[in-house]
């Protein structure tokens, strides 16, 4: 009997504790959405009528006053903060293949701000940032790319992600292809061409045993890793889900892989068989990957929520669950993050995880993309109504 009540005191225990976690839990969620209804948007300093849905943001860093945005159609417009009658630039002639060109996903300055880089699924391109001539091309079928802030090599995926070194835009060169399981080497571009006779075989073979589609991806910017998120089949069980995978860059290893299953990405069994759903996105699909400036924090928006890890630990720091969120992005000094959701653009402290202010609230002009500038003082968002935005962050020390 003693050991009874010994055994039911301590099963009271686990329960009332798990009871209080939630109960924190809960209640830690909803003083924060109570924080968010009661704050007040601060307006944006200037406002550029871009006309279509805003893609992406780039900042220069080279002139802190520029900033380039691209709609749906392609068109990529670089903006002066203090002008907002016109754009400096306007980029119109992406190039294409024959399969035409699928729009814009990203673009981005180089390092020194000298070139802009944008791309869309089939092609790269690479302009000159102060004329907006096109210097070079380059065809890599992948739904997303990014280019590294530390020395100008572009990374581009939808099965593989490959590296390129474009610091000189004129003689683009292939680098090497990212190991797609644990334990595997980096293939650079002559093995690929060892290992075949004929390329596209070697490809047709690589592509039926690895099957993943990512959509975002990012550097960090000490060099040391890449992580780059999106949709693996698994032939075993026979489904899609949402993976982060991440690589060690300075010795070309895949470091970890982080799966977000989702159990409605099957279809009904047919004929005692389940088979994937291609119609169906996954729940929590993920949406944007970013590594803080400062090296410290990696985080990820997802159609479930946001989850922050602490570097190079790649410990849990933060998570918030049923919750659609757009974009993320860190501030240079890595004391801020802002994301974007239905609430609209909320900027958090990191180091408290409290909201410090609303910079928009979900309407016509709402965002789904968000960047800083290089020296933090502004925010820029911009997303479905075709605007960008540009809050001036020194003012949060005003009020």
């Amino acid at each position: 009997m003693k050991t009874h009540r010994i055994l039911i005191l301590f099963l009271g225990i686990v329960v009332a504790g798990v009871l209080l976690a939630f109960s924190t839990w809960h209640q830690w969620n909803a003083n924060q959405g109570t924080i968010l209804e009661r704050m007040r948007p601060i307006p944006p300093i200037a406002e550029f009528s871009h006309g279509t849905w805003i893609r992406d943001i780039a900042f220069s860093p080279k002139h802190p006053d520029l900033v380039a945005s691209v709609g749906e159609h392609s068109i990529i417009k670089v903006w002066n903060r203090n002008n907002t009658d016109s754009p400096e630039l306007t980029l119109t002639n992406h190039p294409t293949n024959e399969s035409g060109t699928s729009g814009i996903s990203y673009i981005t300055f180089t390092q020194t701000g000298e070139w802009l880089v944008s791309k869309d699924f089939w092609m790269v391109a690479i302009w000159d940032a102060s004329s907006g001539e096109r210097i070079n091309t380059l065809e890599t079928p992948s739904s997303t790319g990014v280019v590294s802030p530390m020395n100008d090599y572009l990374a581009a995926g939808t099965r593989d992600v490959k590296l390129w070194d474009i610091s000189n835009p004129n003689k683009i060169s292939e680098l090497f292809i990212l190991p797609a399981k644990m334990g595997e080497q980096s293939i650079s571009h002559e093995e690929v061409n060892i290992k075949s006779s004929n390329h596209n075989s070697w490809v047709k073979h690589h592509n039926a045993t690895v099957n993943q589609s990512f959509k975002t991806i990012d550097f960090s910017h000490d060099g040391k890793w890449i992580a780059a998120g999106g949709e693996i089949y698994d032939k075993s069980l026979e489904k899609w889900s949402s993976k982060l995978k991440i690589w060690d860059l300075q010795n070309q290893q895949l470091f970890r892989i982080i799966e977000r299953d989702d159990p409605k990405n099957l279809e009904p069994k047919r004929k005692g068989k389940k088979v994937p759903s291609f119609t169906l996105p996954p729940s929590n699909d993920i949406r944007s990957i970013k590594f803080s400036p400062d090296n410290r924090f990696f985080g990820l928006a997802a159609d479930n929520g946001l989850t922050i890890w602490t570097l190079p630990e790649w410990k849990i720091y933060h998570e918030v669950q049923d919750q659609r969120i757009s974009d993320i992005a860190f501030s240079p000094d890595g004391t801020m993050f802002a994301i974007t959701d239905i609430k609209g653009i909320t900027l958090w402290s990191v180091e408290t995880l409290t909201p410090i202010v609303l910079l928009q609230k979900v309407g016509l002009i709402g965002s789904s993309v968000i960047e800083f500038s290089p020296d933090g003082s502004i925010l820029a968002g911009g997303g479905f109504g075709g605007v960008l935005q540009l809050w001036d962050l020194r003012k949060l020390n005003e009020k």
